[in-house]
């Protein structure tokens, strides 16, 4: 499945927002374009075309959530799109269909279609065989809104890796709190996603959690007799690790015959509002953590995704925009469509120094990169500063509950210092 938007789409609302930014941004006409610029031998602006692509979970495991991630990625391409900048603007978003193989095939396409850079994919392990088996060896840059795998720290990417969206080792210790501190729990089984993102997390939760693990159990095509084995133990806590579509199926089993006295947890990978409506109960032993969006940026990103979406933002869609408004940053910045430059200039327009970028002014700082002059990207969901390994910090952590309405927030986590 392909979703490409091109630039033509536009709309009085997206022009008098673009027009709104660009004044807040207090440029006016002390700006001039790079064309301008006669020490400057890039390409000008007005000959240029930004473009980007987007590997995205469109169905699969991840398709309920992936498709608002998808529209947040398209987000800075329509803002450019709908303004007066000098430039053109291509972009296209491919399905993963959450599968590696699905997730290869799409990143292999943009790369065959000259995409220099990606946002996406979703899902560690669709990630890290994406960019290992495609981009990297093309020299593409990607940076994942919603792969958490502390493997992807440690690839070999040679620095065409990146990512907006935090370390699962920061979570693990978040969960692992508040089962002891909120809950009493004492005992604790984990049911993960089989492959690296549930390893991974299960894993970091078992030596986070100051108590018994009485196992870990893996699953994948097949629900009830992992759900029975992890709870044979009668552990006071179940720590459920895997994506919606996988959420329907446990917690149909879980209810259907096996719900006891125990809390259950679960993870950003299944936060999902329309799980207790799927399920069929009100879900309101389960909780869950998932990463905050709380940048800069975020609210002038929630107005501007509410407004051509008509619905809130939801997980991981203010990574989604930060992703693309990055990518689109350094490409301004690089003067090419080339993967390499980019990836030169990915943690220079998000570094301290520059002038400041939101959501409500990228069209601006598009152009300011494009000009050679310092930018600082803040983003929606953090202030989005790449570490050498491509991750980011700074993170904080929502602690959520189920009930028959959906999701409710019960508060904000830090991390503990040094985790």
């Amino acid at each position: 499945m392909r979703r490409n938007r091109p630039i033509t789409e536009r709309s009085r609302r997206e022009l008098l927002a673009a027009a709104t930014g660009a004044a807040a941004f207090g440029l006016g006409g002390c700006l001039g374009s790079n064309a301008e610029r006669t020490d400057d031998p890039r390409t000008p602006l007005s000959d240029r075309t930004l473009r980007y692509g987007g590997v995205m979970a469109l169905s699969g495991g991840l398709g309920s959530v992936g498709t608002p991630i998808a529209d947040a990625a398209e987000l800075p391409g329509k803002q450019l799109g709908a303004s007066d900048i000098e430039a053109d603007v291509e972009w296209r978003i491919e399905d993963s269909e959450t599968t590696a193989r699905g997730g290869i095939h799409a990143m292999r396409t943009l790369v065959d279609a000259g995409f220099p850079a990606v946002a996406g994919p979703l899902g560690s392990d669709v990630t890290l065989q994406a960019v290992q088996q495609a981009s990297i060896p093309a020299e593409v840059v990607n940076c994942s809104p919603a792969s958490t795998s502390p493997t992807l720290s440690i690839l070999n990417d040679r620095g065409f890796s990146f990512r907006t969206a935090p370390d699962d080792s920061l979570q693990a210790v978040v969960a692992a709190g508040l089962a002891a501190d909120e809950h009493g729990a004492s005992s604790a089984a984990t049911l993960h996603i089989a492959g690296d993102y549930g390893r991974q997390l299960s894993g970091a939760f078992a030596t986070s959690f100051d108590g018994e693990i009485q196992r870990q159990v893996p699953f994948s095509d097949e629900y009830e007799e992992p759900l029975a084995t992890a709870l044979s133990g009668e552990p006071d806590l179940l720590f459920v690790i895997g994506y919606p579509e996988d959420g329907v199926e446990i917690f149909g089993h879980y209810y259907d015959g096996y719900a006891g006295n125990e809390t259950v947890f679960t993870t950003d990978g299944m936060m999902d509002p329309s799980l207790p409506g799927q399920v069929g109960e009100p879900m309101s032993n389960v909780y869950g953590t998932a990463p905050s969006s709380n940048g800069p940026g975020y609210d002038a990103f929630a107005e501007r995704y509410e407004s051509e979406y008509g619905s809130a933002p939801s997980i991981f869609t203010a990574n989604g925009y930060d992703a693309a408004a990055v990518l689109l940053l350094a490409n301004a910045a690089a003067g090419e469509n080339d993967g390499g430059a980019i990836r030169e200039q990915m943690r220079t327009v998000a570094s301290a120094g520059g002038t400041e970028v939101t959501p409500d002014t990228l069209v601006e700082g598009v152009r300011r990169a494009a000009a050679g002059d310092p930018v600082e990207y803040r983003g929606a969901s953090s202030e989005v500063v790449f570490d050498e390994n491509g991750d980011v910090s700074g993170i904080d952590y929502e602690y959520f509950r189920y009930d028959a309405d959906g999701i409710s927030v019960i508060e904000e986590v830090s991390p503990e210092a040094g985790a």
